[in-house]
């Protein structure tokens, strides 16, 4: 890894690039999103207006580079980073929430097994992780949500 690579920044970067491509690519017509920043793990209960939400549904996206910097320029950290790790969550939660009127993120918790720089999206239950090693980099996005 270059000198210059800052991982936390590489990864706060990376989640602000991230949100409106989220909400792009989710396109909630029916269900309403509530977040909630409050950090869980699945099996968390989130009370709302409509009932109880459990926050069974986590999923997790790992994605291994050999050198990340290479694609966290402008015009590749969208097409090689953002867009690899959104599609196969947005595909899960899509399939989850459709026909139903409540979609609950919660901001995830840290685990003890978590190494690297931490980010998360603003108002939505994602995070990632970006471990860096001289020989691999690991991105892993990661989102906690249920429905109702």
């Amino acid at each position: 890894m270059g000198e210059l690579f800052d991982s936390q920044n590489a990864v706060n970067r990376l989640a602000l690039l991230a949100q409106p491509r989220l909400f792009s690519l989710l396109r909630l017509s029916s269900a309403r999103h509530v977040y909630d920043p409050v950090p869980g793990l699945p099996g968390a209960r989130y009370f709302a207006d409509e009932g109880e939400v459990v926050l069974s549904e986590s999923k997790r996206v790992v994605q291994d580079y050999k050198s990340i910097e290479r694609f966290l320029g402008e015009d590749k950290a969208m097409q090689f980073l953002v867009v690899p790790g959104l599609v196969p969550l947005v595909k899960a939660i899509s399939l989850d929430v459709l026909g139903r009127k409540l979609l609950v993120t919660r901001k995830p918790a840290p685990r003890e097994s978590d190494i690297g720089a931490v980010g998360h999206l603003p108002g939505f239950g994602l995070r990632l992780l970006l471990h860096v090693e001289p020989e691999q980099t690991t991105l892993t996005w990661e989102c906690l949500w249920g429905v109702l």
